[in-house]
């Protein structure tokens, strides 16, 4: 039945006044979310309203929105490594990954070998090329390549199984890995083909945040997302291996150590996840923050459960709770800030540019405290059109890392400050297309770093791949989520001169399923070491070279082949070894 206008006009009268404001909004508002985190955290933004309902996603870092290292083939407990490929890490971010309440097939390994389900590494046979993962490191070689070098080795040898879905039906609460633009018929499923469309973080993932530096996010929050306000602003943050006395691991007992690659690997288990919450109106202009953590994940990322604050979760060193280092800025200290702009009339992006008022200037809720919007936060009052950085310029400064300069243009408004620019990268012959993006590889570098706002800059985008052609792409965004177009480029990165693994071992090889495994490294060390030694010796490697190749590639497509051929060759690759051990 109709109402009449009188029913009408009392309805709107009695409606929260957020229902009011909402109706009366046309543009989104301007938010930002001030955070100053530890060196190799994953995050994740998001906001949920008044009762307690998901509204959307704000930012994910891109090793669990763009390479889905919450869902990926392997062992959930297997060890990890500098860009690990196996093994989901299902307690990354789990709250939020839950609270989205959005599900994706559950991704297993391909590999049709059953023996193979619990092996770090005896996939390279029957896998396609890799475009970003590694391969397992020793814990030697993560202490040098992780923390050192931030490469890795033998970049050119190394082939990864991408996973099919679980046929069980089973799900996961995170997405697959968006950035395979390669497809196989003969060493990949046919659903690979379908992860980057499954995926569903492209306008939210982003770079890794460099760590103890001040980070700062901002999003326009459209009117239709504000209809539940007030609005909460979660940040979940998780890091692997920060252990302490209530959550202490071993890597033998408490992880999965692959029997036959026992020297690969590190542990990564540690503290939960630790969850940040600030309350606030967005229609209201003005600043909130909170020095408290909100709660912290189950250990093991089983449930989206957010568990009250308590002594088992360390808070300080950069470790548990203060994986958020406490900053100050414009008056406020804090660990995860929110201000925003306000609606219309606060002096947000659709008003004047004026100061407006802050209704929670006060100690807010759960140990917020609330700002001055007069304090320096910056005005959106009108949005500007930005121009395209110019003289873009990539070198070569080694195998794996390329200078990008660029000349910034003057700002289109100079009350608008340079927020940062992304610098997009990924090894493909075709150009960089905003299409492409989302499976481009991101590097983000703010203002500070850059160390100016116009003219020439440098920037070094390193972990990359020896010896590929790359795609770049380059834009710049201020303060208030303006970006400009893209600017692109590509360079060849030169060929690597150290860390190769060359393919003698061809039998070895195809029976370990990698050229890294010990006993295939065992048999190319008795090679240099005692066979190259003599006119003889040099005689057999030759024969092998010659005929070993076809057999080879028979014994790697047959898991009962590859299974004989290392027990034939086991006892050599042990007398290889015991020969050569120094």
């Amino acid at each position: 039945m109709p109402r009449s206008p009188t029913l009408l006009l009392a309805a709107l009268l009695l409606a929260p006044t957020s229902a009011v404001r909402v109706a009366a909004a046309a543009e989104p508002v301007l938010v930002e979310f001030h955070f100053t985190p530890v060196k190799n955290a994953q995050i994740a933004i998001w906001l949920e309203d008044a009762k307690g309902n998901y509204v959307r996603d704000v930012m994910v870092t891109q090793a669990v929105g763009k390479y889905g290292i919450g869902n990926r083939p392997g062992i959930w407990n297997f060890l990890s490594s500098w860009r690990a490929p196996y093994g989901p890490r299902v307690s990354v971010l789990p709250v939020w990954a839950h609270r989205r309440g959005k599900t994706y097939p559950k991704i297993i390994l391909h590999d049709e070998d059953p023996g193979d389900l619990d092996s770090l590494g005896f996939h390279e046979n029957t896998s396609s090329d890799e475009p970003y993962f590694c391969r397992p490191l020793s814990p030697s070689e993560h202490e040098t390549v992780a923390v050192d070098t931030m490469t890795c080795p033998s970049p050119k040898v190394f082939n990864s199984d991408k996973g099919q879905f679980d046929p069980e039906g089973d799900i996961s609460w995170y997405p697959p890995r968006n950035d395979i633009l390669a497809f196989d018929p003969a060493l990949d499923a046919e659903e690979t083909q379908t992860y980057a469309t499954l995926n569903d973080l492209d306008a939210v993932t982003a770079a890794t945040p460099p760590g103890d530096q001040a980070a700062f996010v901002t999003v326009l929050v459209p009117p239709e997302a504000m209809a539940g306000a007030p609005l909460t602003a979660y940040l979940e943050i998780g890091v692997e291996a920060d252990e302490n006395s209530a959550f202490s691991f071993d890597r033998d007992a408490d992880h999965y150590v692959d029997p036959d690659l026992s020297a690969y690997g590190v542990e990564y288990l540690g503290q939960p996840s630790v969850v940040y919450a600030v309350p606030f109106d967005p229609f209201t202009q003005g600043f909130r923050g909170t020095v408290d953590y909100a709660g912290y994940a189950d250990w093991d990322g089983a449930t989206g459960a957010l568990h009250p604050p308590d002594p088992t979760i360390s808070a300080a060193d950069g470790s548990g709770a203060d994986r958020l280092k406490l900053m100050s800025k414009n008056g406020e200290t804090f660990r995860w800030g929110v201000y925003s702009h306000g609606g219309p009339g606060e002096g947000g992006t659709t008003g004047d540019g004026g100061s407006g008022s802050d209704s929670g200037e006060s100690d807010g809720p759960d140990g917020t405290t609330g700002g001055d919007p007069g304090d320096g936060w910056g005005s959106c009052a009108q949005v500007h059109a930005l121009a395209p950085i110019e003289d873009l310029a990539l070198v070569g400064e080694s195998f794996d890392r390329v200078q990008v300069s660029f000349r910034l243009p003057p700002p289109a408004d100079p009350t608008i400050a340079l927020k940062e620019v992304h610098v997009f990268s990924i090894a493909s012959n075709a150009p960089l297309t905003e299409e492409l993006l989302g499976a481009a590889h991101q590097s983000t570098f703010s203002a500070a770093e850059l160390g100016r706002t116009e003219g020439l800059v440098s920037v070094e985008v390193g972990e990359l791949w020896a010896d590929y052609t790359y795609q770049f792409a380059v834009r710049h965004e201020d303060a208030c989520t303006n970006r400009s177009p893209l600017v692109t480029a590509d360079i060849t990165t030169e060929a690597q001169k150290f860390q190769t693994v060359d393919t003698f071992c061809f039998l070895a090889t195809a029976a370990w399923g990698a050229p890294w495994a010990a006993q295939v490294a065992a048999l190319r060390a008795f090679r240099d070491d005692f066979l190259k030694a003599s006119p003889t010796g040099v005689d057999l490697v030759r024969f092998y070279y010659a005929h070993s190749p076809p057999l080879a590639r028979v014994i790697a497509r047959e898991p009962l082949l590859r299974g004989l051929a290392r027990v034939v060759l086991q006892p050599v690759a042990d007398a290889a070894a015991l020969a050569t051990s120094r």
